[in-house]
């Protein structure tokens, strides 16, 4: 339900959601700690004996005489509520408080009169109501025309440019057949013309309905329509799927989908209700349809033109992880399916004619997941949002705003929140907006008046949540229920407890298929320990405690960070921090080591608790079936059920119920411990419609030939090795998952909330690969890697000598290291402490200086923390960096000796170097430390107009990107990012535009320490 709501806003709106009460579920973050019910018991319990039901229609089981209902203690001293942060500048206020429709899906003023249109999306019914904020009373002037063997959804409605004279009104609808005995349906998307009558009622005369075009569609129909300034009409259409969209390419201009269509319905070509515009833009290539104007959108929700600028506006909805909003330009090319947004989503897919344009606005799904476009505001209520791109999120609740100004976006901020779906805006006669909520109200933004206020009394104390009775004790208070976990997560080697709690006499949904739903007020919380002494749990030190909670339909997460006398814990920033502790470990040098925490940012909470995993990780039937460690001899499950929690019962006894496995359980079966690894570990992303795109699907519950890694090549890198595969039954180091849970660095998986390799797991997944039958080596290729494969092993063999004879190991350490399969091989060997220690010594000191990062990354984790690079990373706050002091001298070694940073490869400083943009030589005239610093975070930003990157797409369907050296009556000639001129034929370009993105590359500091930063822009700043 939850993947049909983002990917498909009309299955969505199709079920009638009220006030997002079915869509922002619970979720705990993912677990880990000691957790060990009998082998026996978890491994008979593998393999599901009955799947948990996505509904709530079973009935209940009978109830034993140990299950009957009994009291229960209640939760009543929260006071996590509300949000640590300051208020949003805008509130939502009720406008028309005496009209609510059902399911409202678009509203229009009607021109030349006070009316105002609404359009209903089931039925098509549409209404018409007095441009009064007074107004009591709507009157329905439409239902939309159909067959009795059809049923329709209706999606947006709209007025021709001269309706006042022609009384044209134009409807999009999605209609279809009513199923046929075997499931089929005839499904399409239609635009119709319709005519206002001239005499009251003034309705839309349904015999007066002409069907002006038509496309197949089964889901993210687009649904949107609007007449441009050149009075043609433009139309979205979506790439016509539902869910995970693996056979699509979005890139295919052969059909209408996932495209912008223009078409012309006042000069109608011959035996067509409509006409092809002369210019649009396809018409010279064979095959492409010429209705189509832009392409590469995966489900439009909305579009608007801005009348001033003629700017055409739209909100896109994403898949995994990110959602957008385009500015569409005649011709363009937005990226769907081989990117969503700026990011690769299927990167080998053939590109479509026309370079792919990044979009002006992107929000992950941490802050959002279903995109609404909006209008840009010309009103008069609100003159400080004047010119302000307005748009929300249908899920979040989530409005925001932006200024688009000479390609810049500005004063881009969150300006309101709310509970409500809204399903789309609306405008009035006085050109004022309205947000319109599925559940039939609408509203307008009103300034807030607690905008002054400090934040809300939200505990910044542990001790002030209510969750405890006594915190320093680590008693829970009443009501607060301790819990725990089949299968823990991984937590960089921390321990954990678990509470929940669920206030006064609400329940729990245990019915749906994957994490369980929570009413408002519940609270999840997680207490996660480290032993400050390797191997001794009483020396456990308590680390952090993240606190989730659900207020107004929505899940947030919050840590607190425990001080040093282990009394209470303070609230973490909103950006998160970073604690460095020192653990004593008889296997480190000098008896100790250092390990660094990360407090997450509170985004990154809901990066894993994703929507696809239903926002719950450890609170699901497959991780609570278990024995209950609070009341020994008693089923967790069983226990919530006897105490009224769980409504509607379960279905079955707990014994007939699925559940996880322990992945650190040896004397379990080795794939039910892999399976339940990937599920608290991996699935929250790698399952349908996740955040991980790697066509992976691994839920404890898929059916292995349906998870998509078993001899599967990977989509999203090789990482350098031979015939790689996500899984290589038989061959664990031409495994690509191996590597990434093995490795540090970019690539590494998981990508958030872990920086430590676990070295359990590592092992698990190598034993269990290892037990995989290998596949038919007798092609050529596969004979071949079985060669390397003996020369590998022959080599890591010559480093295991007896230790009174050390091995001439360099040239085995350079074979094996000559690769990443062979590298693999020696980091594994070095884990399990199976070589010669000089050989393990030299191989930890090649290994991570090696000049390959997919090799070094395999061995960095063997140093010592302090001894491994620090860099920037993705994240760079720019003032504490130009806080860290820096030498010029050194500046210029790293700018011209150094193959870390690639500046040299464009600009060049007094004649040295390659000059493909700006000469740097008196860069530090021009620009203070602080400017060269914003212009190397964000390149794209400011762009002079002669270092502005074009982009030309010639008739041979090939695209050109750099900047324009020389242009002439017939040629124009570019050079590349390297530098490489092309002399281009002017007659030969289709396509001359230029770019937003700056040809230098973004990130360029990231694989940087800030020292080496600092020297950079030391250096930089020098050059006077």
């Amino acid at each position: 339900m939850r993947g049909w709501l983002r990917n498909n806003r009309r299955a969505g709106i199709r079920l009638g959601l009220a006030i997002g009460c079915l869509w922002a579920i619970a979720g705990v973050l993912s677990e880990v700690g000691p957790n060990h019910a009998t082998a026996g018991e978890e491994a008979a319990a593998a393999v599901p004996k009955a799947k948990v039901p996505a509904t709530a229609k079973s009935p209940a089981s009978p109830a034993t005489e140990a299950q009957k209902p009994s009291p229960r203690v209640r939760w009543t001293t929260s006071h996590v509520i509300g949000s640590p942060e300051p208020p949003y500048p805008y509130v939502f206020r009720r406008a028309f408080p005496g009209l609510k429709f059902d399911k409202p899906v678009y509203m229009i003023p009607e021109p030349g009169t006070d009316r105002i249109f609404v359009l209903q999306y089931p039925n098509g019914l549409v209404f018409a109501f007095q441009d009064n904020p007074k107004a009591t009373e709507s009157k329905q002037i439409l239902r939309f025309p159909v067959r009795k063997d059809q049923t329709c959804e209706c999606l947006s409605i709209i007025f021709h440019p001269n309706y006042v004279k022609n009384r044209q009104v134009f409807i999009f609808a999605n209609v279809r057949l009513r199923e046929g005995p075997n499931g089929q349906r005839d499904e399409k998307n239609q635009i119709w013309r319709f005519k206002v009558g001239t005499t009251p009622p003034y309705a839309i005369l349904p015999d007066s309905g002409e069907k002006i075009i038509d496309w197949s569609s089964a889901g993210h129909d687009g649904g949107d329509m609007g007449f441009g300034p050149d009075g043609d009409l433009y139309i979205t259409a979506g790439d016509g799927t539902t869910g995970s969209d693996p056979d699509i390419t979005g890139q295919d201009i052969t059909d209408l989908r996932a495209s912008i269509l223009r078409i012309d319905v006042d000069h109608p070509d011959p035996g067509k209700p409509y006409g092809i515009p002369k210019d649009n833009p396809f018409l010279h290539i064979p095959k492409a349809r010429p209705e189509i104007w832009a392409f590469g959108v995966r489900a439009p929700w909305r579009m608007s033109f801005d009348p001033p600028t003629g700017n055409l506006w739209v909100g896109d909805v994403g898949q995994d992880l990110w959602e957008m909003i385009h500015l569409i330009k005649k011709g363009g090319n937005y990226g769907w399916s081989v990117m969503e947004g700026s990011h690769p989503f299927y990167p080998e897919r053939k590109i479509g004619p026309a370079p792919i344009s990044p979009p002006i606005v992107e929000h992950h799904h941490s802050e959002a997941r279903s995109i609404t476009g909006g209008f840009v505001y010309h009103g008069k209520r609100l003159p400080e949002l004047d010119n302000h791109y307005l748009y929300c999120c249908y899920q979040t609740g989530t409005v925001w705003g932006f200024r688009y100004e000479n390609g810049k976006v500005l004063d881009h901020q969150v300006l309101a929140d709310s509970t409500y779906n809204c399903a789309t805006w609306g405008r009035d006669h006085a050109n004022e907006l309205y947000l319109v909520a599925l559940s039939g109200e609408i509203f307008q933004l009103d300034r807030n008046p607690r905008t002054k206020e400090a934040a809300s009394n939200f505990p910044a104390l542990l001790s002030q949540t209510g969750i405890f009775e006594s915190v320093a004790d680590q008693k829970p208070a009443p009501g607060v229920i301790p819990y725990s976990v089949n299968a823990p997560g991984w937590h960089d080697g921390a321990s954990i407890t678990r509470l929940l709690g669920v206030p006064n006499d609400d329940t729990i949904n245990a019915t749906t298929a994957r994490g369980w739903e929570f009413q408002d007020g519940a609270l999840a919380a997680q207490t996660l320990s480290l032993e400050m002494e390797h191997g001794n749990p009483a020396s456990r030190k308590l680390i952090e405690t993240r606190v989730m909670t659900r207020q107004g339909g929505e899940w947030a997460g919050y840590s607190y960070e425990w001080n040093d006398d282990q009394t209470d814990a303070r609230l973490v920033p909103k950006e998160g921090a970073e604690r460095k502790f020192r653990i004593r470990d008889a296997g480190a040098a000098g008896g100790s080591r250092q390990q660094t925490w990360r407090f997450l940012a509170r985004a990154e909470c809901m990066v894993c608790h994703s929507r696809a995993a239903n926002f719950v990780l450890g609170l699901s039937t497959l991780q609570m079936n278990r024995p209950s460690e609070s009341a020994p001899g008693e089923n967790q499950l069983a226990l919530l059920q006897q105490h009224r929690y769980l409504m509607p019962s379960l279905s079955s006894s707990p014994d007939k119920l699925g559940r996880l496995v322990d992945p650190y359980d040896h004397r379990a079966a080795l794939e039910p411990r892999v399976r339940s690894y990937l599920h608290a570990n991996c699935s929250q992303c790698h399952v349908a419609d996740g955040g991980g795109n790697a066509r992976m699907e691994l839920e404890f519950t898929t059916a292995r030939d349906k998870m998509g890694v078993i001899g599967v090549v990977p989509l999203q890198g090789k990482f350098d090795i031979p015939e790689a595969e996500l899984i290589a039954p038989g061959d664990p180091f031409r495994s690509v998952m191996l590597y990434r849970l093995s490795k540090l660095g970019g690539g590494r998986m998981p990508q958030v909330g872990s920086s430590v390799v676990d070295r359990d797991a590592v092992n698990l997944f190598h034993d269990w690969i290892v037990s995989l039958p290998r596949s038919d080596e007798k092609h050529p290729a596969r004979a071949q890697l079985a060669e390397q494969r003996k020369r590998e092993e022959k080599s890591l063999a010559s480093l295991k000598s007896p230790s009174n004879q050390p091995p001439a190991h360099d040239p085995a350490l350079n074979h094996l290291l000559g690769s990443t399969s062979g590298s693999m091989r020696l980091a594994h060997a070095v884990a399990e402490r199976k070589l010669h220690p000089t050989a393990e010594s030299k191989a930890i000191a090649s290994g991570s200086a090696h000049p390959s990062p997919a090799v070094r990354d395999l061995f960095e984790r063997f140093l010592p923390e302090e001894q491994r690079i620090r860099r920037l990373g993705a994240s760079i706050n720019a003032h504490q960096l130009l806080a860290v002091p820096g030498n010029a001298e050194r500046g210029h070694d790293l700018f011209f000796k150094t193959s870390t940073v690639i500046c040299q490869n464009c600009h060049q400083i007094n004649s040295k170097g390659r000059l493909v943009g700006p000469d740097l030589s008196h860069i530090g005239k021009k620009y203070n430390k602080s400017q060269i610093l914003e212009n190397l975070l964000d390149p794209s930003k400011v762009i002079e107009q002669k270092y502005v990157a074009y982009s030309i797409q010639t008739s041979d369907g090939k695209v050109r990107t750099g900047l324009v050296l020389e242009r002439n009556q017939s040629t124009v000639t570019i050079a590349d990012a390297q530098g490489n001129a092309e002399k281009i034929p002017l007659k030969s370009i289709e396509a001359f535009e230029p770019q937003r993105k700056s040809l230098m590359p973004d990130s360029l500091l990231r694989d940087l320490t800030a020292e080496q930063a600092a020297d950079l822009l030391a250096y930089l700043e020098s050059l006077k």
